[in-house]
């Protein structure tokens, strides 16, 4: 460990600093491995529940039909994700489409699982129609949540590439493409910040529907809360990995710049 702090002060950087920022990656790193298992269980329960039917044996769209009918939703339509869309976005509801798009594994399908995600989409739904709980700003800022992280580093190389090369001296358009990058990265937090209340309450929202309409018995209810239960604790180390990541990048700023001020 000394011996990595010592490499970090030996380019400039306090002690103090170098220690944050290798506590913040340590985090970061067992996050991440937070997230993995969080996900392979989900994925085993997801799966599990799946191929349980449901006692009252209604698929996923009988299910969500009615009750986006009940909700005075009737515009909104139910259909099958494509390849694509079930790839980037999973089970989701598109604000500009007006549709709740299922996967095709519980399309249509009489499952714990495929009942319980309709109706979780109809409260996701429903929230966005109504602009409650920052559902309609969450939907609508998804695409840079899902390619924030991807597009940081390739748009503040560009912006570094572009100065080296074409003035030849780091400047506006390195700070242009950190600017930018760090909206991404911001956005994206907000995005996931807005995610968890919003998948929390439309769980619940789903929950209540399956309880009143008696659509599952008290076994299969628990069931499909173990699920929901989960896709929250995901969200939530999902959450805390990108709040450090932030802190990372911001401790990489300062770091960046007592070197170049001791180098200066």
């Amino acid at each position: 460990m000394e011996e990595i702090i010592k490499y970090f002060t030996d380019q400039g950087i306090s002690r103090e600093l170098a220690i944050a920022y290798l506590v913040v990656s340590a985090l970061i790193v067992i996050m991440a491995v937070v997230v993995i298992v969080m996900r392979i269980i989900l994925f085993f329960r997801y799966n599990a529940t799946n191929n349980i039917r449901t006692s009252s044996h209604k698929t996923s769209v009988q299910v969500a039909r009615e009750a986006l009918d009940k909700c005075g939703l009737s515009h909104i339509q139910v259909k099958k994700a494509g390849f694509f869309r079930a790839w980037f976005f999973g089970n989701c509801y598109s604000i500009t489409k007006k549709t709740i798009f299922l996967r095709r594994g519980i399309y249509d399908k009489d499952s714990l699982t495929a009942v319980g995600m309709a109706l979780q989409k109809v409260g996701v739904a429903k929230m966005c129609e109504e602009n409650k709980s920052g559902a309609r700003i969450r939907n609508v800022m998804q695409i840079l949540a899902l390619f924030g992280p991807f597009l940081f580093l390739p748009i503040v190389l560009a912006g570094f590439l572009i100065d080296l090369f074409v003035f030849a001296n780091i400047g506006l358009f390195s700070t242009i493409g950190l600017a930018v990058g760090l909206f991404i990265m911001l956005s994206g937090f907000i995005v996931t910040m807005l995610n968890i209340p919003v998948e929390k309450k439309a769980n619940d929202m789903a929950l209540k529907m399956l309880s009143e309409t008696n659509i599952l018995n008290e076994e299969e209810l628990s069931q499909v809360k173990k699920v929901f239960d989960t896709y929250i604790i995901a969200y939530v180390c999902e959450f805390l990995v990108t709040v450090l990541r932030i802190v990372q990048i911001v401790l990489e700023i300062v770091m960046n710049s007592q070197i170049k001020n001791n180098n200066g």
